[in-house]
């Protein structure tokens, strides 16, 4: 039934999910055990930024919150956003996220604020 269900959501939301511009290609970067792929997208829900967070530390996590900073071509941060990360994200994995934004920037900055870690994941285990 779960499986069902899924995959209604899929077929219901295709059509509605962000449609990315192509002004300027994904940007990577990397905050310690985080990695960003992200880049400015529109959708029905407005303006905003959308990508994957990659999880580089032997935990998995849960709960990502985000900050998105919208930066002018100085190098000015000019706006902040926040949003999640949708679900959990698996040792050495990654997740999707969507963050809204009021307005288009010449780049993005995004951090993770905070997360929870769920279990350990690999390697030697660490204290949290």
């Amino acid at each position: 039934m779960k499986a069902l269900v899924l995959v209604f959501a899929m077929v219901v939301a295709g059509p509605l999910a962000p449609m990315v511009v192509k002004a300027q290609p994904p940007a990577t970067q990397s905050q310690g055990q985080f990695r960003f792929d992200l880049e400015e997208a529109h959708s029905f829900r407005g303006k905003g930024v959308e990508g994957y967070v990659y999880n580089e530390s032997p935990w998995r996590i849960t709960n990502v919150r985000l900050r998105v900073q919208s930066v002018d071509p100085n190098g000015t941060v000019t706006n902040e956003s926040s949003g999640w990360v949708v679900g959990d994200v698996t040792a050495g994995g990654r997740g999707y996220f969507y963050v809204p934004i009021p307005a288009h920037a010449a780049s993005y900055r995004a951090t993770v604020q905070s997360f929870d870690k769920v279990g350990f994941e690999g390697g030697r285990p660490q204290a949290p």
